[in-house]
């Protein structure tokens, strides 16, 4: 059996506790381990998370406690909480800066693209985001300009404008890792 392009890579995926799209969770995890990955589920907390359609996902380490050298990439799963848990949580903007500062894959889709404006990292970039008046304006904010593109590839950065998008977003974020 010929060796899938991402044995031996781990990436991070942050998952909201509570009310996280599905599609972008189970969607970007099955494509990402079917290629080879270690996907470690990440929250605000460990436990399980529960999505906006009752699925559910265990958040095997707490954000605070990621190792960003042990990991290759970062994914920022979106849903409705991401305003309320996401945007304003220190210890996932510091995660994003670290990785991208790093070189590393840095990656978001639907309303967690603002957690990436709120790290710092998009300022002078072209930016997507699913269209919240309010998420639109945070990028603007962080000096992104925002673009209705479905899905952004920028070197290491990899955005998506919603649920839609998870399977191109997923197969981006593979090509990157791979790279």
């Amino acid at each position: 059996m010929a060796e899938k392009q991402l044995t031996g890579t781990s990436v991070i995926l942050a998952v909201l506790g509570t009310q996280f799209r599905e599609e972008e969770v189970f969607e970007t995890q099955r494509i990402l381990e079917n290629e080879g990955a270690t996907v470690v589920v990440a929250s605000t907390r460990a436990g399980t998370c529960r999505g906006m359609r009752e699925g559910f996902i265990e958040a095997t380490v707490s954000i605070e406690d990621v190792r960003p050298e042990e990991h290759r990439g970062l994914i920022v799963a979106g849903g409705s909480a991401a305003p309320h848990l996401f945007w304003k949580n220190k210890s996932l903007a510091e995660l994003v800066s670290t990785m991208w500062g790093a070189g590393k894959v840095v990656a978001a889709i639907s309303l967690s693209t603002v957690v990436l404006a709120k790290a710092g990292i998009l300022e002078g970039r072209n930016a997507t985001v699913y269209h919240l008046p309010e998420a639109i304006e945070a990028l603007e904010e962080a000096g992104a300009t925002y673009v209705k593109d479905k899905l952004i590839v920028d070197g290491n950065l990899i955005m998506a404008e919603g649920p839609i998008e998870a399977r191109p977003f997923a197969r981006a974020i593979v090509t990157a890792l791979a790279g």
